[in-house]
């Protein structure tokens, strides 16, 4: 299941449909990774909120793109304890992925994210070059599975 929040400030920069987009996404690349059972909320917010996040939970004072919370450290998708529990909250800034994207590409690049912080959600990491590849195949695989 997955439990979506969309900011007013956020909202008036999405284009229609694209929250319901996200969260059929997000749902079928649980159901790839056979966690179907498993929740995840998203909180679509503005460079504001998230930068707060940024500077209380990482002391980086900055907007980011994505931050995600997990509930439980998962070792991977394959670990048994991340079937049917709340996994955490994926929280991604619009404006900085409108930015960095274009208002054009905008739905793809919040899919993109999404599933980059599902994938953080997981236990998985980007700050070493083996975890990153492992992860950017596995960001890839649920990009292509959840593009239906």
């Amino acid at each position: 299941m997955i439990d979506l929040l969309v900011r007013p400030d956020a909202r008036r920069l999405i284009p229609a449909g694209t929250s319901r987009a996200l969260r059929s996404r997000l749902g079928e690349a649980l159901r790839v990774l056979d966690r179907s059972r498993s929740q995840v909320a998203l909180l679509l917010t503005c460079d504001g909120e998230i930068r707060a996040l940024n500077r209380a939970y990482r002391k980086l004072d900055r907007a980011t793109d994505v931050l995600s919370f997990h509930q439980q450290e998962l070792a991977g998708v394959s670990d048994p304890a991340g079937d049917g529990i709340f996994l955490g909250d994926i929280v991604i800034s619009v404006e900085t992925a409108r930015r960095r994207a274009g208002a054009s590409r905008l739905p793809g690049e919040l899919a993109r994210l999404a599933i980059h912080g599902l994938c953080h959600l997981f236990g998985h990491d980007h700050h070493r070059p083996g975890p990153a590849k492992e992860m950017r195949k596995l960001e890839q695989r649920l990009l292509r599975a959840s593009r239906g």
